[in-house]
């Protein structure tokens, strides 16, 4: 159970940070720095969303 507790917030963790940096990316290529913000938004829904989905999995 703990490992795939820990393998659920490195999930969340890991795409909140891959979204960030392709928000920054993004945001330095077009000069717009809401990429930033819509980066980290959308890693952090599906990390979540993945996270959630993996933990309710374990609980079956």
């Amino acid at each position: 159970m703990t490992l795939k507790l820990v393998a659920a917030g490195g999930t969340f963790a890991g795409s909140a940070l891959l979204g960030l940096v392709l928000g920054i990316w993004l945001a330095g290529r077009t000069n717009q720095p809401l990429w930033v913000l819509g980066g980290i938004f959308a890693g952090l829904a599906l990390g979540g969303w993945s996270a959630f989905r993996m933990l309710v999995q374990e609980l079956r």
